[in-house]
């Protein structure tokens, strides 16, 4: 024979089913056209900004180029080889105080022509090193100074180019500018030096950082490799020594440090300006295209989103009904008011659905009467059973009073007993109030004290309020009559009813409690049998079945009943039914 082993598979439901298919329809054409675009947008972006940056270089190095050619020629209109050269040589070797006064106003007013003819001149002089003098200054200039502290640029032909630095100007704020050093050897033996400057406006149009079209820092390195210039103390030093790779072809470099990209453009006089960029700069505008991107991604992703929860809704809901209405039936509601989708299909189904629950309800219906009248006719043939049984035992006391006793005490018995009799045979009904079953009881306990010689006590609680309680017609009785016949001790026997409420289950508790034997767990275990159980043969039991079932049949779950007994000492029999009073629907 062959067994088939079917694996369980863990489901996924329709609305993830939703979401997937749409997000992977939404995603596949995105990334494909994101991946193209990506491809483009760099190299495009890329070359342009590039291309940007070494024209913006070029500008800058071909001005700073331009001012450094621009003061070196000025600065050969005031060496020996011009008019001014020959004065200034004159001036110093003359011992003639007129001719020195003559000559000295005449260079001065040449410094002053020529600083006029060039707008981007600043501070010239002639500076004599071995008395430390400084003639013909044009603009006041600093009292000590050293041109060795200078910051040096580069040299070309014995002239040495020094900045950025401070202006050598005494007064005004100090301004970053370019200046030469430029040695005459004029007569005599120790040269004499020309300074010349720019002014402090030319370094701000030269490292114009703007001009990049982004935040940029410019670094100016000489020809030894050293940093002479820097926006950017923090990374690139003022005094340190670098190396930057040359390009064979244009003399430019670019490459990447950490999170800066390097533009630079070595000049042919050594000197090499650079500009740096951070690498979120750089790629800004592609950062703001990827931007762009990832917000038309999102949008789509959360139309597709929007899409699926229509779709779930439109699919989902219908469903979700359809199980909520057979949940509510597995749990036995059939009055929930009809409703429908708007839904054809679905419709159609809740439908059939609702004929079906119909249906359903009125098959329970049927049974329950089916059943309940089934119960009542096992109560009515226990009934039937305890009454001959009742009466059997009447009439041998009667018989036995007749034989021992006189006609009064005869007399008594009877009328005691047609009462009981009236009661338990009457068709009163199976609900009555307490105090009838209560009073039906003492007439049968007065009966037992008249057959039986013997004493005992019965003790009954019962609270004042609780007499008007509804309760099922001769239950009291039996419990009662087993506790007398089977429970009792033979010395001062002692049955206690007790009858109270238990809150808040609303729920009347009978305990009936005598002091006899006791009984094992197997017996009470064949008492409680739904069956016949096997002792009723001996008379224990039939009226505790009796009342079982009664209770049973009147109350269904609603109701407990339950015998708590140990050998030696008594046992007592419990029941709870619903609080009810006498006229109430049962």
């Amino acid at each position: 024979m062959n067994v088939i082993l079917f694996r369980k598979r863990k489901a996924k439901s329709l609305k993830t089913r939703l979401i997937f298919i749409l997000l992977l329809s939404a995603l596949i054409p995105l990334t494909l056209l994101g991946w193209v675009s990506y491809l483009s947008i760099e190299e495009i972006t890329s070359k342009k900004i590039e291309s940007g940056i070494f024209n913006s270089l070029n500008q800058g190095s071909f001005n700073l180029n331009s001012t450094l050619n621009n003061i070196d020629y000025a600065s050969l209109q005031l060496t020996n080889e011009g008019s001014v050269g020959q004065r200034m040589n004159d001036y110093l070797t003359t011992d003639s105080i007129y001719q020195k006064l003559e000559l000295g106003q005449s260079i001065q007013q040449n410094l002053n022509l020529v600083n006029f003819t060039n707008p981007n001149l600043g501070v010239m002089f002639y500076y004599l090193p071995k008395t430390r003098e400084v003639r013909f200054e044009n603009l006041a200039i600093e009292p000590q100074f050293n041109f060795n502290e200078l910051p040096k640029l580069t040299e070309r032909n014995g002239v040495q180019f020094y900045g950025p630095h401070d202006s050598l100007y005494r007064y005004g704020m100090k301004k970053p500018v370019f200046s030469l050093v430029r040695p005459l050897y004029l007569s005599g033996a120790d040269p004499v030096y020309l300074y010349v400057e720019t002014n402090d406006k030319l370094f701000g149009q030269i490292m114009d950082k703007q001009q990049y079209g982004m935040n940029a820092y410019n670094v100016l390195i000489n020809e030894q490799g050293g940093i002479v210039y820097s926006d950017l103390p923090k990374k690139f030093q003022l005094g340190n020594y670098t190396e930057f790779p040359k390009s064979s072809a244009a003399d430019t470099f670019k490459e990447k440090q950490g999170d800066y990209y390097l533009f630079g453009q070595h000049n042919e006089q050594g000197w090499t300006l650079m500009v740096v960029i951070a690498k979120k700069d750089f790629e800004n505008e592609f950062s703001k295209w990827f931007l762009k991107y990832i917000l038309i991604v999102s949008g789509s992703l959360f139309i597709s989103l929007l899409f699926a929860f229509v779709l779930w809704r439109t699919v989902y809901r219908p469903l979700r009904k359809v199980g909520s209405e057979i949940q509510l039936l597995s749990n036995s509601k059939f009055d929930s008011p009809e409703s429908y989708t708007n839904i054809v299909e679905f419709d159609s189904l809740m439908q059939k659905y609702y004929q079906m629950r119909e249906r359903i309800q009125e098959l329970i219906v049927e049974i329950e009467q089916r059943e309940h009248n089934k119960r009542q006719i096992e109560v009515e043939k226990l009934l039937y059973q305890i009454n001959p049984h009742f009466i059997h035992n009447t009439l041998n006391t009667i018989q036995w009073l007749a034989r021992m006793k006189g006609q009064t005490e005869i007399d008594q018995f009877v009328s005691v007993f047609t009462r009981i009799l009236h009661y338990n045979l009457g068709k009163k009904g199976e609900i009555i109030a307490l105090r009838d079953e209560l009073a039906s009881m003492q007439d049968y306990v007065a009966l037992q004290r008249v057959r039986y010689d013997c004493e005992f006590q019965i003790e009954a609680n019962v609270e004042e309020q609780l007499l008007g309680t509804d309760v099922p017609r001769f239950i009291l009785q039996p419990i009662v009559e087993n506790a007398l016949y089977h429970g009792l001790s033979e010395v001062d026997g002692k049955i206690t009813l007790r009858i109270y409420t238990k809150m808040p289950e609303s729920k009347l508790v009978i305990e009936v409690q005598d002091n006899g034997n006791g009984m094992s767990a197997e017996e009470i275990a064949k008492v409680m049998l739904e069956e016949k159980n096997p002792l009723q043969k001996s008379g224990l039991g039939i009226g505790l079945d009796y009342v079982k079932r009664v209770i049973g049949a009147l109350y269904g779950d609603n109701c407990s009943f339950s015998i708590d007994s140990q050998l030696g000492q008594g046992t007592t029999v419990k029941l709870m039914i619903p609080l009810a009073i006498v006229g109430s629907q049962n």
